[in-house]
C-alpha cells in the first residue's frame, strides 16, 4: 500500500512535465490545419486530407513537434496511381519547403515546416479490414479504434508509458530500436486500464499473449505470430501489433516495471544521457584485458527498416562462425549512421593455441569410428579417452582476425544477406582505438559501460 502511494506521488510529480501545455496544444492543432489546407488545395475533392498518429488521438507526449497526415484514396484508384498521385500532390503543396523521401511499404514525404515536421503518407481511404490495399490503411482505423476508447485518464497514462519506456529507450517501433510502438502503449494501457495496472501485470509477465478485443476468445494463437510479446490488433486479427519488440527490449520493460513498483521514483521518466570520455573509455578497454576487434564495412543504400534487421543478421552470422571456430564472443555491439557499420566484437583472447581437440564417437558404434579415423586420419595423434575416440590436429587458424578475413572471403557460406555480401569483403580492420573517434564513441561507450540504472 505505502509502495503505490509513493507511485501516485511520483506520478503527479511527472504528469505536468509531460503534458502538452493548452498553449502547445493550440499551437499543434493550428500548424496541423495549415499543413492539412495547403494539401486540400491541391488534392481533388474526393480524397480526404487526415490528421493521425498520436496528435490525432491526443497522446502525443509534450514537445513533439511530429505530425502524420494522411491522403486517403477511394479505392478506384491502382495502387500505383495513388502512390505516384499522392507524391506529387504532396511535393507542389510543400515546395517551398524542404523535404526528403521515405519509405515504409510505398514511398511517403516528409516534411520540415518551421518547428514542426510532417509525414504526408498516401493511403486508401477504407472502413474495415478487409478493404485494405497496404499496411498504411490500417492506421485510419487504429485512430477511430483508439479515439472511441480513450478518456482524459487514459490518454495521460499513455503519455506515461510513452515516457517510461523512451527512458529506458525501447520507446518506437523502428527496427533501429526494436522497441512499443505509440498505437502498442495505447492498447497496452486500453488492455490493462491504466499505467500501474499494466506495470503490476508486466511484472510478472511470462510469454505473453495479449488479445484486446478477443479475436481468438482463448483459441490457440497462429503460430505465423509468435514473438516474445503478442498483441493482437483489434482491427485485424491477423497481425501482432508487437512483433518488432525483441527479447531484450520486452524484459528491460518486465524488470523495470517490477524496480519501479518496489521502488517509485522520478529517474525512471527523466534521466540524463550519460556522456562517455575517451579517456573513461579507453581506460575501460585496458582494464577488460579481453580482444577487441573492430570491423568497418559501408552501407547498402536501403531504408533503415531493411538496413538495421540485416545488420543485426549479418553481425549474428560473424559471431556464429567465430564461435565454430572455437574463438570465444565475450560480447558485441553494431552501429550504422547510414553510411557506413561498424561492428565491435569482444573476444575472451586474440590467439588460440596450434592444435585443437575433435571428440569423436563412443567405440561401441564401429561404423561412426571407421567414419571418424578415416576423417582424422591425418590428425597429429588419434586415441581413446574414456569410451570415445579423440583426435589432436593442427589448427588452420589461430589469430582471430587470420580467421575472420578467411571467413568472409565467402560471406554467403555464413549467412550474410545478400544487400551486406560486397560490402563485407571490402570490410577494413581498423585498431581497437578507432572506437574513440567522435563517430564511434557513443556507441562504443554504451557498450563498454551498459548496466542497469
Amino acid at each position: 500500500m505505502e509502495s503505490v502511494l509513493r507511485a501516485a506521488k511520483v506520478i503527479s510529480r511527472v504528469l505536468p512535465r509531460i503534458l502538452p501545455s493548452l498553449k502547445e496544444r493550440h499551437e499543434d492543432a493550428v500548424a496541423a490545419e495549415i499543413l492539412m489546407g495547403r494539401l486540400r488545395k491541391i488534392v481533388p475533392i474526393e480524397i480526404e486530407v487526415a490528421l493521425m498518429g498520436s496528435a490525432a488521438k491526443g497522446t502525443s507526449l509534450g514537445g513533439n513537434r511530429e505530425l502524420d497526415i494522411f491522403l486517403l484514396f477511394p479505392k478506384k484508384y491502382e495502387h500505383d496511381r495513388m502512390c505516384s498521385l499522392g507524391m506529387e500532390y504532396a511535393r507542389e503543396a510543400f515546395k517551398h519547403e524542404r523535404t526528403e523521401v521515405k519509405y515504409a511499404q510505398h514511398p511517403y514525404l516528409h516534411v520540415f515546416a518551421g518547428r514542426y515536421s510532417a509525414d504526408i503518407v498516401p493511403a486508401y481511404k477504407i472502413s474495415r479490414i478487409e478493404e485494405k490495399g497496404s499496411a498504411v490503411d490500417r492506421s485510419q482505423l487504429h485512430a477511430h479504434y483508439i479515439k472511441s476508447r480513450m478518456n482524459a485518464d487514459l490518454r495521460n497514462d499513455v503519455l506515461l508509458l510513452k515516457k517510461f519506456l523512451k527512458t529506458l529507450g525501447v520507446y518506437g517501433a523502428e527496427q533501429r530500436t526494436e522497441g512499443f510502438s505509440g498505437y502498442l502503449c495505447e492498447l497496452l494501457i486500453l488492455n490493462y486500464g491504466g499505467f500501474l495496472p499494466l506495470l503490476n501485470a508486466a511484472s510478472k509477465w511470462h510469454n505473453p499473449e495479449i488479445d484486446v478485443a478477443g479475436h481468438y476468445n482463448g483459441k490457440q494463437i497462429p503460430p505465423s505470430l509468435d514473438a516474445p510479446l503478442i498483441v493482437i490488433d483489434p482491427v485485424d486479427s491477423n497481425r501482432n501489433v508487437a512483433a518488432v519488440v525483441s527479447q531484450t527490449s520486452l524484459s528491460r520493460f518486465i524488470f523495470e516495471s517490477r524496480r519501479f513498483l518496489k521502488s517509485p521514483s522520478n529517474s525512471f521518466f527523466f534521466r540524463e544521457k550519460q556522456s562517455h570520455s575517451r579517456k573513461k573509455i579507453a581506460k575501460i578497454m585496458k582494464e577488460r584485458k579481453t580482444h577487441i576487434l573492430v570491423l568497418r564495412f559501408g552501407a547498402p543504400n536501403v531504408v533503415d527498416d531493411i538496413l538495421w534487421p540485416q545488420l543485426k543478421k549479418a553481425s549474428q552470422c560473424i559471431v556464429r562462425s567465430l564461435h565454430a571456430h572455437d574463438f570465444e564472443v565475450f560480447g558485441y555491439y553494431h552501429w550504422s549512421d547510414g553510411k557506413e557499420c561498424v561492428l565491435l566484437l569482444e573476444l575472451s583472447r586474440a590467439q588460440l593455441p596450434a592444435i585443437r581437440r575433435v571428440a569423436g564417437p563412443a567405440v561401441h558404434f564401429p561404423q561412426d569410428c571407421e567414419k571418424f579415423l578415416k576423417a582424422h586420419k591425418n590428425a597429429l595423434n588419434l586415441h581413446i579417452e574414456h569410451e570415445r575416440l579423440v583426435a589432436v590436429e593442427k589448427r588452420k587458424l589461430q589469430a582471430a582476425e587470420a580467421a575472420l578475413k578467411e571467413m568472409l572471403r565467402n560471406p554467403v557460406k555464413i549467412g550474410i544477406p545478400e544487400n551486406f555480401i560486397p560490402l563485407v569483403k571490402k570490410c577494413k580492420f581498423p585498431p581497437a582505438s578507432s572506437l574513440l573517434s567522435k563517430k564511434c564513441l557513443d556507441f562504443a561507450g554504451d557498450y563498454f559501460t551498459r548496466r542497469i540504472a
